[in-house]
């Protein structure tokens, strides 16, 4: 097996399943968390957003890999994993743009902005909150507890960690792989960006060129093609709002389109980033009108996963980044066979998910404003 080989995400995926599975099992509060993300009118969204997170995690896998024995941070020597990462964060984003321009469209542009960022402080801030305080706990320990530098340096080095991913993070207390502890806050800025800009976005929801405005501000808002991933999510939100496809999704016909999409979104990695996120729409459209992959996004080990997802994308880096170091401290990473180097990975994984189950039933959940019905659970809690 190479470092390459995309088996290794799919038996990690598995693993991570498993482990969902026993979760469900053995949890009565994991059960109820199932039962809702059941009866939420789009199950498939919530199985899908575990996944994601691990795609997340296989590029990050590949990182660490290449942290350790070039001393350089890229996934570049194995493809697959680096457009594994993009798509989950490319489809985090259009879930983000789905949930919530249907909470507008619903709201007939009336869109309560107090609520939507006291929502957001309480769903986001808790969990990104304990994961800095994790990583700062690791620099720590990698920088054998004693400061290195003035308070007046550590104060400046800190900001950026506390900043919500509109700063770069970089070298602290001595410590200049830091900023790879956790390398996905630069992601919550989008999303923040987004939920700032969806009040005035709302105002135009009724005009007939409301997406249109939509993209107008997208692409010359932010110049950044990611973004456009939030677009494609307001198009869904839209098409299912005004039943445009109704249940012609479900032709047998068609069934084989949305795979074909991924299948086409992996064959063509240099394609540019807004025909990546169309062709990432083609199968995202079929997701939010019920398509659940044969089932399993609508199985209870995915939707466990999927609960947890937002810790998962949080945490992950910082089990890789301890695990990793922890082995090449007793074993150099660069002696390891890729077999034996993915087994370490999937250990991350396994500790990831576990880890995950208990900030989010611990620190993520308490935060969380009861919901009359998990329909609106479903609106209310997009993940990044």
């Amino acid at each position: 097996m190479s470092l390459s080989n995309p088996l290794a995400w799919f038996a990690i995926c598995a693993l991570c399943l498993l482990i969902g599975a026993a979760l469900s099992h053995t949890s009565a509060f994991y059960r109820q968390r199932q039962e809702e993300a059941s009866a939420s009118r789009f199950a498939e969204v919530d199985g899908l957003r575990g996944f994601l997170a691990l795609g997340v995690f296989g590029a990050h896998a590949v990182n660490m890999y290449t942290l350790h024995t070039m001393d350089v941070w890229a996934a570049g020597i194995a493809p697959f994993y680096v457009l594994t990462a993009r798509a989950g964060v490319a489809l985090f984003f259009m879930i983000t743009g789905f949930l919530f321009w249907l909470r507008v469209l619903r709201s007939e542009g009336r869109l309560d902005s107090r609520a939507l960022f006291v929502s957001r402080l309480r769903r986001l801030t808790p969990m990104y909150a304990m994961s800095v305080l994790m990583a700062l706990a690791v620099i720590a320990a990698a920088s054998g507890f004693v400061p290195h530098s003035g308070l007046a340096e550590l104060a400046r080095e800190l900001r950026p960690w506390l900043s919500f991913g509109f700063m770069e993070t970089g070298a602290i207390n001595g410590v200049p792989e830091a900023r790879y502890i956790n390398a996905v806050y630069w992601t919550l800025a989008y999303e923040w960006m987004f939920y700032v800009a969806l009040p005035l976005l709302a105002l135009f929801a009724r005009w007939p060129g409301s997406l249109a405005l939509l993209a107008a501000v997208v692409v010359f808002g932010t110049q950044a093609p990611i973004v456009f991933n939030f677009l494609f999510g307001a198009i869904a939100a839209t098409l299912v709002h005004r039943r445009t496809l109704g249940r012609r999704l479900d032709s047998p016909w068609l069934a084989p389109l949305p795979v074909g999409a991924l299948v086409l979104y992996f064959m063509a990695p240099d394609m540019h980033g807004l025909l990546q996120a169309a062709v990432l729409f083609a199968f995202f459209v079929f997701v939010v009108h019920g398509y659940s992959l044969l089932g399993l996004l609508r199985t209870g080990p995915a939707k466990v996963l999927g609960t947890i997802s937002y810790s998962l994308y949080l945490i992950h880096c910082i089990a890789l980044f301890v695990t990793v170091r922890a082995v090449d401290s007793l074993v150099p990473i660069a002696s390891l066979e890729p077999l034996e180097y993915w087994l370490l990975a999937a250990l991350a994984a396994a500790a990831s998910v576990l880890l995950s189950a208990c900030t989010y039933r611990y620190v993520e959940h308490p935060f969380l404003r009861s919901q009359n019905s998990s329909r609106r659970q479903a609106h209310e809690y997009a993940s990044v």
